[in-house]
């Protein structure tokens, strides 16, 4: 059953008494269809709680209903305003085989969308709007995206090609036991997005009118995706898919870093180069298959910036307590004691970082640029990324076996 019951309403005049509102089945002669309620929280997506599902996926910016698939119709397609896709669909929980029905459904969708590029979802999302242009970032500027038209749908391109994606189910009477849910979806291999149950609560209002309250359940069914949110290396590449000219030229970079490279703390592995924009080293202990804390290098092109940090993963408590702790203004003058007065604090979107930059030429990179100042680029990373590690590394092991 749900852990919610009916509420309680109190009139503003102390003199009328309270009201009890009582729960109605989302399909109740005078509640909501799933029509209803998908078009309902598509124009009020502030209302979905995805924030506390994935801080990375919000806010759910509208984009379309009924996006055409081959395996189907997705109910409502969300974007954030940095390029992460939200799925949702509007279900009623009827039965046990209908529940699992719908899950797989959702499933197909996902997998779908994985298989397409970015000029694929375009297309699907003009077509179905009937819109020309680049209606998804018109619509996610118009929503609060204040990162440029080549970000965003980079963003975009390597959420479809990670298959990184929040699916939500939304619906009324979840009451399954949630374990076999878990061991049904996990039987799909493979998976790198969250699945979320939201249940949506409908309540007669005193006024006659309803109420609405979608609210993530307790026993919530997440999987959490194995790419973490700039704060983990992409998944290997198949052997036959080609890389572009900006994968080749980061490969080339991390390959000259990471040559002959070990860091002074033994009991870090160094990482394998790869074609992506940074380098990504776990952290012991630091939970989620220790990626809850992690250390990362990135070659911020646009920015024509180094980046080299610590980050945590915002979600799991004892990797945000334990950062916290490290960067608490006493631990930070004396880090900067034994560091340097250049590390610092600053902030990529939600996540933190603690670190080193410096400005660079991305134009180094490329095969005809300036070997000095390519080689000096890597001697930077290197040593600056061993240094940090060296210094961070046995204090986060102290702080994460300290910690309760």
């Amino acid at each position: 059953m749900s852990m919610y019951e009916s509420l309680i309403a109190l009139a503003p005049e102390a003199s009328a008494p309270p009201r009890v509102l009582r729960r109605l089945p989302l399909a109740a002669p005078d509640g909501l269809d799933e029509a209803r309620l998908r078009d309902l929280l598509f124009r009020f997506p502030e209302a979905l709680p995805v924030a506390a599902i994935d801080p990375a996926c919000a806010p759910p910016i509208p984009v379309c209903r009924e996006l055409t698939t081959p395996a189907g119709y997705v109910d409502a397609l969300y974007a954030s305003p940095r390029g992460r896709l939200v799925l949702a669909e509007f279900k009623l929980w009827r039965n046990p085989q209908a529940r699992r029905e719908v899950i797989g459904q959702i499933l197909d969708y996902a997998k779908e969308l994985a298989s397409w590029g970015y000029e694929d979802l375009q297309r699907e999302i003009s077509r179905t709007l009937r819109k020309p242009g680049n209606v998804l970032y018109d619509l996610a500027r118009a929503g609060g995206a204040e990162i440029d038209e080549a970000e965003f749908a980079d963003n975009v391109a390597r959420c479809l090609r990670r298959g990184e994606f929040l699916l939500l189910i939304v619906g009324d009477g979840i009451r399954e036991d949630t374990a076999r849910i878990v061991d049904f979806v996990q039987r799909h291999a493979g998976l790198h997005f969250n699945l979320a149950l939201v249940e949506a609560a409908i309540y007669r209002g005193g006024d006659g009118g309803l109420l609405v309250q979608p609210r993530v359940l307790a026993k919530t069914v997440l999987l959490r995706r194995t790419i973490i949110e700039s704060a983990a290396p992409e998944p290997e590449r198949g052997a036959d898919a080609p890389l572009s000219d900006e994968e080749r030229e980061n490969l080339r970079f991390w390959t000259s870093v990471l040559h002959g490279f070990v860091f002074s703390d033994v009991t870090v592995e160094p990482p394998a180069p790869a074609g992506e924009p940074g380098l990504f080293v776990r952290v012991r202990n630091s939970g989620f298959g220790d990626w809850g804390l992690c250390f990362g290098v990135r070659a911020r092109r646009r920015q024509r910036r180094l980046d080299c940090y610590l980050t945590r993963r915002s979600d799991l408590a004892l990797a945000s307590r334990v950062y916290e702790e490290l960067a608490a203004d006493g631990s930070i003058a004396g880090l900067r004691a034994e560091l340097g007065d250049s590390l610092e604090l600053w902030s990529d979107g939600n996540n933190p970082r603690l670190g080193f930059r410096r400005a660079f030429d991305p134009a180094c990179l490329s095969p005809g640029g300036d070997p000095g100042a390519y080689a000096d680029a890597v001697v930077w990373v290197r040593e600056t990324l061993d240094r940090l590690v060296s210094a961070l590394h046995p204090r986060l092991q102290r702080l994460l076996a300290d910690a309760p």
